[in-house]
């Protein structure tokens, strides 16, 4: 068993800083890339944070058939529920032309709180296994250096969504330096508060209960990570159509997709 204050500073330590790094590298490259380059790279993280995310929810229940019986359906309604739920914060998303983007800051916000509900789990994965292990080494207990390197990568590349959707909707948002910062930092907050809550949690939750099953956060989690795709592939198709430009985008959102998959190979 590691101690509380030992998990929990860790916690902090590789949800806050790498969101803070990758928050500000997007807000450097949001200065030479276009926004719809911006949305494409983000669109390609998200491609790979949806396939590990809905794997992490168990597929939802789909390898059990017919046969899952209540608590099958209940993953399914936590989906379903984060889905309908998220969506119906941003009244504005269907909006057409600019109309649709008008909610401003409070777009990035919610596309913070989408993709961050599911570090929930991933926090209480850090703090259940912390209350449990033999181990008295965190990285050890949880399969040694390269798979914690994989998640801090994890935890920095996630929270560039996050950044891209700040810079598509909300760049006028904040009018100096000191404005950005706090922008940021509210972002970073809304992304990793539900992993640092999780970690707490669990904690003393699976000392009580052993057979804690946190498969079901995931699933609400997967639900509202949808609207962060959606936002994101708004910007896609405002480019000018030319095929110069199509490939441009191609490649940013297999650029994405690669470096998440680089930083799960590092977990394999």
């Amino acid at each position: 068993m590691i101690g509380f204050a030992e998990t929990f500073g860790a916690t902090l330590g590789s949800f806050l800083i790498p969101a803070f790094v990758g928050l500000a590298i997007v807000s450097a490259a949001a200065r030479y890339l276009k926004p719809i380059y911006l949305a494409a790279f983000a669109i390609g993280l998200y491609f790979w944070f949806f396939s590990d995310t809905i794997g992490d929810a168990s597929l939802i229940g789909v390898s059990e058939g017919f046969t899952g019986g209540v608590w099958h359906v209940a993953l399914w309604v936590c989906f379903a529920v984060g889905l309908v739920l998220i969506l119906s914060l941003d009244g504005d998303m269907f909006a057409e032309g600019t109309a649709g983007e008008r909610f401003g800051f409070m777009i990035p916000v919610l596309v913070a709180i989408a993709v961050g509900i599911h570090g929930f789990g991933e926090g209480a994965a850090i703090g259940g296994t912390a209350a449990t292990t033999p181990s008295t080494n965190l990285v050890d207990a949880f399969g040694g250096l390269s798979a914690a390197v994989a998640f801090i990568l994890h935890k920095g590349l996630e929270p560039m969504m996050v950044g891209a959707a700040y810079w598509i909707y909300a760049k006028d948002h904040a009018v100096d330096a000191r404005g950005r910062l706090r922008d940021i930092t509210v972002l970073v907050l809304a992304f990793t508060l539900p992993g640092i809550v999780g970690s707490a949690t669990a904690y003393y939750l699976v000392q009580a209960y052993p057979s804690a099953d946190f498969t079901y956060v995931f699933a609400l989690g997967l639900g509202t990570s949808i609207y962060a795709a959606m936002r994101l592939a708004r910007p896609l198709f405002r480019g000018s159509g030319s095929s110069s430009e199509s490939v441009k985008t191609a490649l940013f959102v297999l650029l994405g997709f690669t470096c998440l998959y680089l930083a799960a190979l590092l977990h394999s």
